[in-house]
């Protein structure tokens, strides 16, 4: 997996180290405040791009934010500081650019996307604990 963040890519790592990590700082649960984004997005999907991103922002704070992908970054890259990550974040905290690229997508759409590519990780566990 990875993150794209303010034109750079992370790679990441969904593993229990990473979500006790998150709930060991927030007291929250990495996987269930990713299932609420997902959940966010599909409830809201007939609204405009900018009440989405409304919704999103206001789901938790940056800081909480900063934290979940810093604890999966840190999975595969430990010298990357958290403070790097919140720069990051704070330089798209905004809306979408015309850039056609996802590299500076506002941080709720890269959550979002790193949702899915979670639900997709998960999915393909299910495929290898099918016993034959």
């Amino acid at each position: 997996m990875h993150i794209n963040l303010c034109f750079k890519t992370y790679n990441c790592k969904l593993n229990l180290a990473a979500c006790k990590s998150f709930h060991q700082q927030t007291g929250k649960d990495l996987n269930y405040l990713l299932m609420c984004y997902l959940e966010l997005f599909r409830k809201n999907e007939k609204l405009s791009l900018v009440e989405r991103l409304k919704s999103a922002f206001g789901m938790e704070s940056t800081d909480v934010a900063a934290k979940l992908f810093h604890c999966l970054i840190v999975q595969e890259d430990k010298s990357i500081p958290l403070a790097e990550i919140e720069d990051a974040m704070f330089r798209v905290s905004w809306m979408p650019t015309d850039n056609d690229t996802d590299m500076c997508e506002p941080w709720p759409m890269v959550m979002l996307q790193l949702a899915i590519d979670v639900s997709s990780y998960y999915a393909e566990l299910d495929k290898k604990k099918v016993i034959t």
